[in-house]
């Protein structure tokens, strides 16, 4: 963070600063929510949460070395801080929001360029290739984990230094507007929409809506700004028309789009495919469902300048995130962890990179797919039936939604084995037992059913991360 002083992030946020002497004149080198991870210089922002309210912490954050923190005036009023001046605001997520977009205004440099990536699907994925593509040439950052709703994304701008080149902001929704508003926050050079599909249907509605929701972020892209968009979703193509002002690059599987992926192949190892019909990539990671990824982080680091066979090599190495069809061996067994989140449409993706990736004996274990609304059942019956069909080994189905549909669709299951289990306590103490070596286990389901759990069991079986390049 480029440092300011506590009496501008009053200015910024409308707050009244508690605190004898000179407490304007506090420099600020970092903003942090977790009084577990502050540093010296920090100023703590007490966020009310679910399951926490970070004004408990307040203390904590000071012994830590937190120079300051942000309060609610209910917060403030019941405060023991004593050691630190105080800024009282009426909200602090909406004080975290207003700081974040001061902060892009008057302190993040011009050269700096900001790219935000939404999508419902590889999000995550593609701000990391992005990042490591572009980290090879240039000084930059992105956001961490994924920290892409109204919490992670103002943290991830007030992270941005003077010396970095490019910013990367993940920008996610579960529900209409979500998007609307990070994005007049971040007021990005370039928009990245990954992908269109049946995401947080609870909250959106349809596909029209998702389409809707997330090309909201291109109203916010600078004019004359870069949009990279994959248009394999019919839905997605009619919003396009509403921004001439805009550079509209689109890629993805379809004919119509400028960067074209063609001969996309799988295995357990690797991905390749190729670009325009004229490069070959290849990703060390399993599914042709990243190769519509990787086409938008090569669109948008050749807008950077970054020379082709650069991006060629950087994705030859790329190492994906945790959770996110990351690659490991424990004990004879291949595991995929692809344990993050879930929806339809990324499922069936790791179903066909599983089946069609591996002559082992093949293990889905599949959680429920959450915040489908009406359309769950239908959505569940949908994926399980599919990993029927396409030959998966054995299916341990986890949680109430994947339990109901696998054993619903039993009858016609063939000669595949159903492992049920009711939760995921279950499944970590079954899984042992079921998987054998020589085994390819892919692990996916919704980030709530917390099958990085499972995932965790079976790496205890002697953990041998892949190598990459």
């Amino acid at each position: 963070m480029i440092a300011m002083m506590l009496g501008e992030v009053a200015q910024a946020t409308g707050g009244e600063l508690v605190g004898s002497g000179q407490a304007e004149l506090t420099s600020i080198r970092r903003v942090t929510t977790d009084s577990r991870d502050v540093r010296p210089g920090d100023l703590f922002f007490a966020i009310r949460g679910d399951r926490f309210d970070g004004h408990a912490f307040m203390a904590q954050a000071i012994e830590g070395g937190a120079v300051a923190c942000v309060a609610d005036r209910a917060g403030a009023g019941s405060s023991k801080v004593t050691k630190a001046p105080l800024l009282v605001v009426e909200d602090t997520i909406a004080a975290l929001g207003d700081l974040a977009a001061y902060y892009r205004r008057e302190h993040i440099p011009v050269g700096m360029t900001i790219v935000a990536v939404t999508g419902s699907n590889g999000k995550t994925t593609t701000k990391e290739m992005l990042d490591q593509v572009l980290g090879r040439s240039l000084p930059g950052r992105a956001s961490i984990k994924s920290y892409n709703n109204h919490i992670g994304v103002p943290l991830t701008l007030l992270s941005a230094e003077s010396e970095d080149r490019y910013l990367i902001v993940e920008v996610g929704s579960n529900a209409p507007g979500e998007i609307e508003a990070l994005a007049q926050i971040v007021a990005p050079h370039v928009a990245v929409i990954t992908s269109v599909g049946e995401a947080h249907l609870e909250g959106l509605g349809d596909l029209k809506a998702v389409a809707a929701e997330k090309t909201s972020l291109l109203d916010h892209v600078l004019d004359g700004g870069l949009a990279v968009v994959n248009i394999d979703r019919s839905e997605v193509r009619p919003f396009l028309e509403k921004y001439p002002r805009l550079r509209i690059f689109t890629v993805g599987r379809s004919p119509y789009a400028q960067l074209s992926v063609a001969n996309a192949m799988s295995s357990i190892e690797k991905t390749t495919f190729e670009l325009e019909g004229r490069f070959r990539i290849e990703l060390p990671m399993p599914g042709t469902h990243h190769a519509t990824n990787a086409a938008s982080t090569f669109a948008v680091a050749r807008w950077f300048g970054v020379e082709v066979g650069q991006i060629v090599e950087a994705l030859r190495k790329f190492c994906p995130p945790a959770g996110r069809t990351h690659r490991l061996e424990a004990g004879g067994v291949t595991v995929i962890d692809d344990a993050y989140n879930a929806n339809p449409s990324s499922v069936l993706a790791a179903i066909d990179a599983l089946t069609g990736g591996t002559k082992s004996r093949k293990v889905f274990v599949l959680g429920d797919m959450l915040e489908l609304g009406g359309e769950a059942s239908e959505c569940h019956d949908r994926v399980v039936r599919a990993a029927m069909s396409a030959g998966v080994d054995v299916l341990i189905a986890v949680g109430n939604q994947t339990l109901r549909a696998a054993t619903h669709l039993t009858a016609n299951w063939g000669r595949a084995m159903v492992v049920s289990c009711m939760d995921t306590d279950t499944a970590v103490d079954l899984v042992d037992d079921v998987v054998s070596p020589g085994d390819t286990v892919w692990v996916k389901g919704s980030r709530a059913m917390r099958l990085d759990r499972v995932v965790s069991k079976l790496s205890r079986r002697t953990l041998r991360p892949i190598a990459v390049g």
